[in-house]
């Protein structure tokens, strides 16, 4: 009668061989669909932030800070995963209502992000995976009536 011990871990060492490889690719395949979530996210929510206030025609530069301060909160998780601070941003306005009146601003705001996600491991020396995300929203801005009447 033979030992099967020595048998035992032949197949146990074969079978990490299979498995291990297998397991990471996995793992990757779940950072690389945990930051395109994210980022998808984090655009979305910097694109309502930069809509939800005046636009750029009456505060220049403040939708883009909004947005900006969406994606730094993000920007310092530990995740292996970073959304640049760079981003595009366009408004298109339609319509600002006189400062007599008042009343609501149309136009809309487009937000686009870019992340870049660094896998457990990467074949062939490759560099992170860079991935892109654009939101459009509506302004939701109410422009107050002049407080001085002409």
């Amino acid at each position: 009668m033979r030992s099967s011990k020595g048998q035992s871990l032949v197949e146990l060492g074969t079978a990490f061989i299979v498995i291990i490889p297998l397991v990471l690719v996995l793992l990757n395949g779940a950072f690389v669909f945990l930051g395109a979530t994210l980022n998808d996210s984090v655009c979305r929510d910097a694109a309502r932030a930069a809509a939800s206030g005046p636009p750029s025609r009456i505060s220049p530069g403040v939708p883009r800070e909004r947005a900006k301060s969406v994606i730094k909160r993000v920007y310092q998780s530990g995740l292996p995963m970073k959304v640049r601070e760079t981003i595009e941003i366009s408004e298109t306005i339609l319509d600002v209502p006189p400062d007599s009146t008042g009343g609501a601003v149309d136009g809309q705001v487009t937000v686009g992000t870019t992340i870049d996600v660094y896998p457990l491991y990467t074949l062939w020396g490759a560099g992170p995976l860079t991935m892109k995300a654009k939101h459009t929203v509506p302004i939701t801005y109410v422009k107050p009536a002049s407080q001085n009447p002409q």
